[in-house]
């Protein structure tokens, strides 16, 4: 008896380990999706007019509404920076102040003396870059010291200093030209001056360097006792209380900005979120780009956060609330949407792709149309340039579908 128990218990686990080994295995759903995606792929019949596709091909418009706005990327720069630059070759006789020292507007910064001879027509050319101002406009050129602005002073060509000066002015003028020349030692320096210096005809005298500005001294590379070349800097003042950043954007944005928007920004590295506005728009000829300064706005948050050199990456509205089309990936040909995988999910500058479009006629175009934003919660993509009587086709054709009639089997 105790036997026939024994085979009765082993033919039960016989039979159980038989059903179990005779299931199917688990259901993964992702593969399903997958071979789903394929199969909405495959019932594809293109011919010389027609393209037949399943119901699954076409996706109806799925309006959403969202705020117009362009990326702006730049680094942060102090509003007021200025570098002196040597004109002559001097000679340092004594330096005043120190690296990373904070100096107030007209602290004597250094002494110097010229050595040599120099033509009266030497001089440093203008620096080739936006919004600079320099007192280095040679006198035999009278074209340039016009074209630099109604307002310019022009220097002497005997002038010792160059004042290399970056300043974010509301003016369009890109150059600058301001006399630093005393006539004599008694005479004190104009307002706008840097330097006190003598008489062109009379013994090199000492030449004292002010600062223009309060500001913290940066690249000293004058010793006292040292002997620069003509064309050498000689130290850098900035303001870093007060700061922007420049971005670049294609000239047809000109018309979404203008002077005094907001825009909302973030620095590489640090999680709070700041603000600027929009101080001035440069447009530039070659190539055709337009320069957006954008003034920090200087706050409890901002303060002692914001730093010179730091990457920042932000966004300024503009317009009306627009309606655009949500999308899935495979709707979008030619772009790449790698930028917008990470935050902000939106690309900084328009993002343009092609789309298949089933017209009224039910023919197919292809349709150039921007990508505004990705969604990584639904994995969709917002889109603009859609008109809500259309139909979206999902399939990718080929380029030679455009014209084509659509069957729907």
């Amino acid at each position: 008896m105790t036997a026939s128990k024994h085979l009765r218990k082993s033919l039960y686990l016989f039979s159980v380990l038989f059903i179990a080994a005779c299931q199917p295995s688990p259901i993964n759903e992702s593969a399903i999706t997958d071979t789903e995606a394929e199969t909405a792929d495959t019932p594809l019949i293109i011919t010389s007019d027609s393209v037949t596709m399943t119901p699954e091909h076409i996706l109806s418009i799925k309006p959403s509404r969202y705020q117009p706005s362009l990326g702006l990327q730049g680094n942060i720069e102090p509003i007021k920076q200025t570098t002196f630059v040597a004109v002559h070759p001097i000679r340092i006789e004594e330096t005043l102040v120190s690296e990373g020292q904070w100096v107030e507007k007209g602290t004597p910064l250094l002494v110097f003396r010229r050595v040599g001879t120099a033509s009266k027509a030497e001089g440093l050319k203008k620096p080739e870059q936006d919004n600079v101002e320099s007192n280095d406009v040679n006198k035999t050129n009278p074209e340039d010291a016009q074209n630099s602005g109604a307002n310019s002073a022009q220097a002497a060509p005997d002038a010792d200093i160059a004042v290399v000066r970056k300043t974010d002015s509301e003016s369009d003028k890109t150059l600058e030209a301001k006399s630093a020349i005393n006539t004599d030692s008694n005479t004190s320096t104009s307002q706008d001056a840097d330097i006190n210096t003598a008489k062109q005809d009379a013994p090199y005298n000492s030449i004292t360097i002010h600062a223009s500005f309060s500001g913290r001294v940066e690249s000293l590379s004058a010793n006292a006792g040292q002997q620069l070349a003509a064309r050498e800097p000689l130290l850098q003042i900035s303001d870093e209380t007060k700061l922007h950043f420049m971005a670049t954007l294609p000239i047809q944005a000109k018309p979404q900005l203008s002077v005094g928007q907001t825009v909302n920004f973030t620095a590489e590295g640090i999680s709070d979120k700041f603000t600027g506005q929009v101080s001035k728009l440069v447009s530039t000829s070659q190539p055709k780009k337009l320069l957006v300064y954008v003034n920090v706005i200087d706050n409890e948050v901002s303060r002692d956060k914001l730093l010179p050199n730091m990457k920042v990456t932000g966004r300024v509205n503009y317009g009306q609330i627009d309606v655009g089309t949500i999308v899935p990936k495979h709707a979008l040909h030619d772009v790449d949407l790698t930028e917008l995988q990470n935050p902000p999910y939106m690309p900084l500058q328009p993002l343009t792709a092609n789309v298949w479009i089933i017209g009224q006629d039910q023919r197919l175009t292809r349709q150039p149309i921007e990508v505004v934003e990705y969604d990584p919660t639904t994995q969709q993509y917002l889109i603009a340039g859609v008109s809500n009587d259309s139909l979206i086709c999902l399939a990718d054709l080929p380029v030679d579908s455009k014209g084509k009639k659509v069957i729907v089997s």
